[in-house]
């Protein structure tokens, strides 16, 4: 699954000592300025005396924070059908479990059923897959009517996009969270639908944890350090670490945060701030000097590298997600686990990652009505709950909140979303960054590679224009 971000960061001091590329053999690396990352200068990091451990950060600001909803601008009056409305519309959506696509395709059935003429044409794509082929998609203008992913603010700098706030009955559209809405516009226009929500915990083994004598969770950096130590002695991965493609802006932004770094300083990127070297840094610690996670994390995908094998109990912490259990589930695994607040370093204050995802719907002639139709018929509250509950996912409306506080699958991060932090998905420019940064970020953990070299070219990317 792929979602939305919000942040800031700062320019990077030269501070020696803490630079430092992947490790050779044998625990150490160089850095840019050839100083060796061994274990006294990881020590340094997670005891907050590393470079940059004592700067001072603003609070996440910038034009998108600022802007305020306005739960009374729906129209009252939805699409109508007009000569040259089409009737049949195509759905294109990433998989986000393996019931996904029957989950659409029964509910496409419903709605042609109480639609006669409608029909909804579905397509399911791996998430692993799914930017490159809508990227093809948008490039040889076969867009789809409607469109789940994790960014739409490119695409409406483009002009591509369909303002969806008078596409859904004033109903649906007064129930979506307030700041999930929030995150939803574009220049004042509302061009995402909120789909989904997750959120991001830290996940432990219980059982582990009692067979090496750990009483309970981490909550700093140093604190999982130690813990993790302990679960690679008894023959366990200490720590499963996903740079891999799949989705590792979230694992990134886990620890970017926790370090008290950011995306993005009021409205400038920053990508490539001293703080986040710094926190570049403490993974090629882990990896390298304490060498307390997986092989090859900078190649480790998110679901079969690190969710699965924590699911059949190799594994004795990870950074979970709100759907986690849904895959748990259906893997037939029984692992007795933990969920605990994101261990943080540097003083910072505790957080989770907001995840979201969302509906948008491209600009094809003649869809608006039939798009308005389905998208009301999906909101509607048996149906969206449905969606909900099978796929494991937080929910983006007031309703749906209300009806699954008391389950005990969605309460512990029901509780977390007032604390979420997002990408920040509303700047056109996120999703060059975030293309960047799935390609690149992995490499960082690459033995020679200097990690600020890495985020330079992600805060290149993020430079560059919109990301359309």
């Amino acid at each position: 699954m792929k979602v939305r971000r919000r942040v800031q960061l700062f320019s990077l001091i030269s501070v020696a000592g803490l630079v430092a590329t992947g490790c050779a053999a044998g625990g150490g690396g160089s850095s840019a300025s050839g100083t060796t990352l061994d274990q006294e200068r990881c020590d340094q990091i997670t005891s907050g005396t590393a470079a940059g451990a004592t700067t001072s950060l603003k609070q996440p600001s910038g034009g998108d924070q600022s802007l305020r909803v306005q739960q009374a601008s729906l129209k009252t009056e939805l699409p109508r059908a007009t000569v040259g409305s089409k009737k049949t519309i195509s759905f294109v959506g990433g998989a986000y479990t393996g019931t996904t696509e029957a989950y659409w395709k029964d509910l496409a059935g419903k709605f042609e059923a109480a639609n006669p003429g409608y029909k909804v044409n579905i397509r399911i794509i791996d998430w692993n897959n799914i930017d490159q082929q809508v990227s093809t998609m948008i490039q040889t203008k076969q867009y789809p009517d409607i469109l789940n992913q994790n960014k739409f603010s490119g695409w409406a700098a483009n002009g591509l996009l369909q303002p969806v706030d008078s596409m859904v009955s004033p109903s649906v559209g007064n129930d979506f969270i307030p700041s999930f809405k929030q995150n939803s516009y574009y220049q004042g226009s509302q061009y995402g639908l909120p789909l989904i929500a997750s959120t991001r915990a830290l996940f432990y083994n219980k059982d582990i944890f009692a067979k090496v004598g750990i009483e309970k969770p981490p909550a700093t950096w140093a604190e999982l350090v130690a813990a993790a130590k302990k679960i690679k002695e008894a023959g366990y991965t200490g720590y499963g670490l996903p740079l891999g493609g799949e989705e590792n802006q979230g694992e990134w932004s886990l620890w970017m945060w926790s370090n008290g770094g950011e995306w993005k300083s009021g409205d400038t990127w920053g990508v490539n701030s001293e703080r986040n070297v710094q926190t570049l840094n403490f993974l090629n610690c882990l990896t390298h000097v304490y060498k307390v996670t997986q092989p090859n994390p900078g190649q480790t995908n998110r679901t079969d590298g690190v969710f699965r094998p924590f699911a059949n109990g190799q594994t004795g912490m990870i950074m979970g997600a709100s759907f986690a259990p849904s895959l748990f589930k259906q893997w037939n695994a029984n692992v007795n686990y933990g969920v605990a607040p994101i261990p943080l370093n540097n003083g910072t204050k505790p957080f989770t990652l907001g995840v979201q995802d969302y509906l948008v719907s491209f600009k094809n002639p003649g869809n608006t009505e039939a798009v308005s139709k389905f998208l009301n018929f999906f909101y509607q509250s048996d149906n969206y709950v449905r969606f909900l509950t099978s796929q494991g996912f937080l929910p983006t409306t007031q309703s749906a909140s209300t009806a699954l506080k008391s389950d005990p699958n969605f309460a512990p991060y029901l509780d977390l979303l007032p604390i979420a932090k997002f990408y920040p998905s509303t700047d056109p420019a996120f999703p060059k960054a975030q293309g960047t940064l799935e390609a690149q970020l992995g490499t960082a953990l690459t033995p020679g590679v200097d990690p600020k070299s890495v985020l330079d070219q992600i805060q290149a990317a993020a430079t560059q224009g919109n990301g359309g």
